[in-house]
């Protein structure tokens, strides 16, 4: 830690606090001091006495620096007695994590993005042209089947390409006390939920259709009234629930995350398809508990 030339020292109550050299600003358009981060080192005899150590700092750093008021004080890092702490500045109008004060506890802000998710498929929707070199020859039928060898039963072999279908990326930004986004019960309940598929309706989407892929968690701020919060950021994937058959065989409305396939056939009369299937992939659970 690079200490001094210290250009200010004070003891407050048993502790003794020092000006860093490290620390940071940024400038705006015009030159002013937009927002500035100063380090400090408090020393104190009770190794315990961290928090203690950030409220005294933060009284006893300039309550403005460079035209910027001062708005917070955070630990760097602490031990044995010695914590550095940096006092944060933000300029009126400049929000930030650390100084947002017109969030509250319960807000909500939800973001969407649509993709294409690729797989693997061993079957075409139809054949669209099929014609031998031979006028005279018979037509073999593919039906379905991709990259057919021409041969019936064991000795039929087919080929599989990649296939695109749609799959949409949903994220909430939910504001929660600190307390309770920090709450190890909490946790515990979301880390259970993380690749699980909704067992409810869930943010108007249908059951099945909502896979939970986790979350991640801001720095603690200070929001409206106060209050210290955090946001979180939930991840889910989508995809829709459709109706499905093959071969002449209806699966019904076959859920997003579930796994609708078919086992192939090259036998007259069979279109392609022996048998239809739709597998079971993800457990499914309430998302309530995620109070979004």
């Amino acid at each position: 830690m690079n200490l001094l030339p210290v250009w200010s020292t004070s003891e407050v109550k048993n502790m003794k606090i020092e000006r860093s050299v490290i620390g940071q600003r940024k400038l705006d358009r015009f030159g002013r001091c937009e927002r500035a981060s100063v380090n400090y080192v408090a020393t104190f005899p009770d190794a315990g006495d961290v928090d203690r150590a950030v409220s005294e700092v933060f009284a006893a750093a300039p309550a403005e620096w460079e035209g910027a008021p001062k708005v917070s004080a955070e630990v760097i890092r602490a031990a044995g007695g010695v914590a550095e702490v940096a006092v944060n500045y933000r300029r009126n109008g400049e929000k930030t994590a650390e100084n947002s004060g017109d969030k509250q506890a319960g807000d909500r802000q939800w973001k969407i993005e649509v993709n294409a998710g690729a797989g693997y498929s061993k079957q075409a929707l139809e054949c669209i042209f099929s014609r031998t070199t031979d006028p005279a020859a018979p037509l073999p039928d593919p039906g379905k089947l991709i990259d057919w060898n021409g041969k019936y039963g064991v000795a039929s072999v087919s080929g599989q390409i990649i296939r695109y279908t749609p799959e949409m990326s949903l994220c909430c930004i939910a504001t929660f006390p600190a307390e309770r986004a920090l709450s190890r019960a909490y946790l515990r309940q979301i880390a259970n939920l993380v690749g699980k598929v909704n067992s409810t309706a869930f943010a108007n989407w249908n059951p099945g259709e909502v896979l939970f892929l986790g979350l991640t968690g801001s720095r603690n701020f200070t929001g409206n009234g106060g209050r210290e919060l955090c946001d979180l950021t939930f991840r889910f994937n989508i995809r829709c629930n459709t109706h499905r058959s093959a071969g002449g065989v209806d699966a019904g409305i076959v859920e997003g995350w579930d796994h609708f396939w078919t086992i192939p056939s090259a036998l007259p009369g069979q279109n392609g398809i022996y048998s239809v299937h739709v597998s079971r992939i993800y457990e499914r659970a309430s998302f309530a508990v995620l109070d979004l």
